[in-house]
């Protein structure tokens, strides 16, 4: 019998400074912490943002400078506080995290791999359950020779409207949003290249990564300086979403898409590429708008249909909104993996 109906987790991440992810790797410990069932500890690598935004929520942080699976440092320090924390689950975020994990039981502990990519399943030899994002990631991961017992989907959740706008008379212009990592998998690009073709709009593109000077030297290409402008990355997102009036993710590979439940949260309308994870949420002419990979045309023929048809845009707002509040919410999803937890540990106590 468990006596400590607590259930205790310890959620390792290492991690970029940025990305998908890290970010919902944020927001869950968060919601953890607060959670009356849920006592928790987290690790992370040394970051002072990352810290810092934890730290106002979360008490036990610890940080590891140098998170990797050659540093035998890392892995004697993950395995004390296993020892010391004695943790029920063990939840572990992508390759790195789930390398460094003690290769037999400290404390008869349950551990969990979190991969939200198409990653090499070798990395998570040390893992006794494996929790996936999307429902495709799940079908690979049991392709790769897994027990589908063992693998669990629980999809990301995104936090409802903050209420902080960049100008309140923005709401209504013309103003298309794309936010993610500077990256050639998210095609930025291709919304910039569409902009010569949209002259009534003006795009914001929140963000950072190595290709920004790609990015400006594009917007100087075409000469769009006056309507399209590069933000860094906010930590207060919905102060660009309260502005906009289309938010568009044109990525060429997305295994999930945190911005697309991000855009239906802050009833924005959405258009997707059609590919892996958003092209598999999006219900075409329902909750958003789907457009032709890489095809800079389509897009622009998507966006005009969306900004010249009310009654259309009323309805994917909407619908965006109720699948938002259905399946992504905050209470929704943490209520999954409590569920998933408590379930796991059980049969540990069997």
């Amino acid at each position: 019998m468990v006596k400590n109906n607590k259930i205790k987790i310890l959620n390792i991440l290492s991690g970029a400074k940025f990305g998908g992810a890290e970010l919902f790797f944020e927001r869950l410990t968060c919601s953890f912490d607060k959670h009356k069932d849920i006592q928790q500890k987290i690790i992370i690598r040394r970051n002072k943002r990352r810290f810092n935004i934890l730290n106002e929520k979360i008490s036990e942080i610890e940080q590891i400078n140098n998170f990797n699976y050659y540093n035998p440092f890392c892995s004697f320090k993950v395995e004390k506080i296993i020892k010391d924390f004695k943790p029920d689950i063990v939840l572990s975020w992508m390759n790195r995290a789930s390398k460094i994990l003690p290769n037999k039981k400290i404390n008869n502990e349950k551990t969990v791999g979190r991969i939200g990519g198409f990653y090499k399943i070798k990395n998570y030899v040390n893992c006794d359950f494996l929790v996936t994002n999307t429902p495709d990631l799940k079908k690979y991961v049991i392709s790769q020779g897994w027990d589908q017992r063992a693998v669990e989907y629980i999809p990301n959740f995104v936090i409802q409207n903050q209420d902080s706008i960049l100008s309140k008379k923005d709401k209504n212009n013309n103003v298309i949003l794309c936010m993610g990592r500077f990256h050639q998998n998210k095609a930025i690009d291709i919304i910039i290249k569409a902009m010569p073709f949209l002259p009534k709009f003006n795009l914001f593109i929140v963000g950072d990564g190595s290709l920004r000077i790609d990015y400006e030297n594009l917007i100087k290409r075409f000469n769009l300086n006056s309507r399209v402008k590069i933000f860094e990355w906010s930590e207060d997102i919905s102060e660009f979403l309260n502005s906009c009036s289309v938010l568009v993710c044109p990525s060429r590979h997305e295994p999930f898409g945190n911005i697309v439940v991000d855009g239906w949260a802050h009833k924005i309308p959405v258009i997707v590429s059609d590919i892996d994870g958003p092209g598999k949420m999006v219900k075409h002419k329902s909750n958003g708008l789907k457009f032709e990979k890489d095809n800079v045309f389509d897009l622009v023929a998507k966006i005009e249909d969306l900004q010249s048809n009310k009654s259309l845009k009323r309805k994917i707002i909407n619908n965006g909104f109720n699948t938002y509040k259905k399946n992504f919410s905050e209470d929704v999803i943490v209520s999954k993996y409590l569920s998933f937890f408590k379930r796991i540990r059980r049969s540990c106590a069997e």
